[in-house]
């Protein structure tokens, strides 16, 4: 469908970039929320933005909103509507983020070290955002043993799950702004 030109709403964003709001991409976020506390098929995700975007259009004369407003009006939204839960993780949705090494594995090329690690790093780069807090590394083990070889879990598993974790941490360091918060790094196997 194409907008008529005063049915674009925009989004301007923390460094001062406009952009047209997108339903799709608000409702994926509040679907995404909805699953991380159970809520698997919530169908109420595209009309929570659906409606977001109707007060813009509709209730503000700029038709320009920041960002942050946005996310704000969504969490009240659905705290309105008797979705506490889903109106909390939304409102959390960029403090934690998860990396599943198992799967990112599966999707390496070959599924060799070097593919990996290329795949990290590019998973990595989410943590640059400044209002992130927490990284969580899933499937460690599982990773680590695909990747040797393995059928029981030995020092050479030992030694490459170290450099996995090392690795992280050393690219954390490298991306992180100085003045970001402090990261907190969760391994689970």
């Amino acid at each position: 469908m194409i907008l008529s030109r005063d049915d674009i709403a925009w989004v301007r964003a923390e460094d001062g970039q406009l952009t047209p709001f997108d339903e799709r991409q608000l409702a994926g976020s509040i679907h995404s929320a909805a699953e991380s506390v159970g809520h698997h098929d919530w169908w109420l995700a595209e009309s929570v933005a659906a409606a977001i975007h109707h007060y813009m259009v509709e209730c503000t004369g700029a038709q320009t909103i920041a960002a942050s407003e946005v996310a704000s009006i969504a969490v009240e939204l659905l705290a309105m509507l008797g979705y506490l839960e889903i109106s909390q993780a939304y409102a959390r949705r960029g403090e934690r983020t998860e990396i599943r090494l198992d799967e990112m594995l599966a999707q390496a090329s070959g599924g060799f070290e070097l593919g990996f690690f290329r795949q990290l790093d590019t998973a990595l780069r989410a943590v640059a955002d400044e209002e992130l807090s927490i990284v969580r590394l899933c499937g460690l083990r599982a990773c680590v043993m695909q990747l040797r070889g393995a059928h029981r879990w030995g020092a050479s598993c030992r030694q490459l799950a170290e450099e996995i974790v090392g690795h992280v941490r050393t690219r954390v360091s490298n991306i992180r702004p100085d003045h970001a918060a402090a990261l907190r790094l969760a391994v689970l196997e």
